[in-house]
């Protein structure tokens, strides 16, 4: 349990720290769209090695299931920064509606994840 809540820490301040400053920065240049796509394919690799060490991976997984978590995943952060940037255009507070997404799909990630390693 308590490893699941440092994950949920780490995961949460990843998200906070870099990928909201990541769309940020990129949806000054390319539209957020492109940007959350951009950003979903460095969090994929990023949160691979957060769920790897979670789960205690022994070994590489097989490239099927490499794909298919990453085509799960990149639909999940499209629909998650999709809820971000209503969240955004509510609360006009662009960190608090990143905060609030990673909470929602932390759980959602472990699933994507728990099936691949």
């Amino acid at each position: 349990m308590v490893e699941l809540l440092v994950a949920n820490i780490v995961y949460v301040l990843y998200r906070l720290l870099v990928t909201a400053h990541i769309v940020k920065f990129l949806y000054k240049y390319i539209p957020y769209g492109f940007a959350v796509l951009v950003s979903a394919q460095l969090s994929f690799l990023y949160d691979g090695g957060v769920f790897a060490y979670l789960f205690q991976a022994q070994a590489l997984p097989e490239l099927a299931e490499f794909i298919q978590a990453n085509v799960l995943y990149t639909l999940r952060v499209g629909i998650a920064w999709w809820i971000i940037k209503i969240l955004w255009d509510k609360l006009d507070n662009y960190y608090l509606s990143v905060f609030i997404g990673a909470e929602l799909t932390f759980v959602v990630d472990y699933f994507i994840f728990e099936g691949v390693y």
